[in-house]
């Protein structure tokens, strides 16, 4: 970013924004992803026990893939039905908000912080 640019803004580092996110990046612009949550995924991780209605090759960016990728991440078996955990483990958290490259994440402040107005 040239520093006269405004940032693309993606809310949510939940599984669309994770996906929005990482097709900015192929783009060649940097998002700053918003998160409420402490990390990414964090309303997935609050039911982490219950299995998708989905397979993985329906839950992963192919964008957010060929980052990690580039990574060594390794995809898991396209036709199985991860469980809210196990997409965490093996999909977020390894594609961060920019999976390694540059890309900005920040947690917006709300009531609890005391700048809140």
């Amino acid at each position: 970013m040239d520093g006269t640019a405004l940032p693309v803004v993606v809310v949510g580092a939940g599984p669309v924004g994770l996906a929005a996110a990482a097709e900015l990046l192929e783009q060649g612009l940097e998002p700053l992803v918003l998160e409420a949550g402490t990390e990414a995924a964090a309303a997935v991780r609050g039911w982490g026990h219950v299995r998708l209605f989905s397979p993985w090759e329906w839950i992963v960016d192919p964008a957010a893939q060929r980052l990690l990728e580039e990574q060594g991440w390794t995809a898991p078996d396209p036709e199985q039905y991860p469980t809210g955990a196990e997409w965490v483990e093996r999909y977020p958290r390894p594609a961060g908000p920019g999976a390694g490259r540059a890309g900005r994440h920040r947690r917006p402040r709300g009531r609890g912080d005391p700048a809140w107005a």
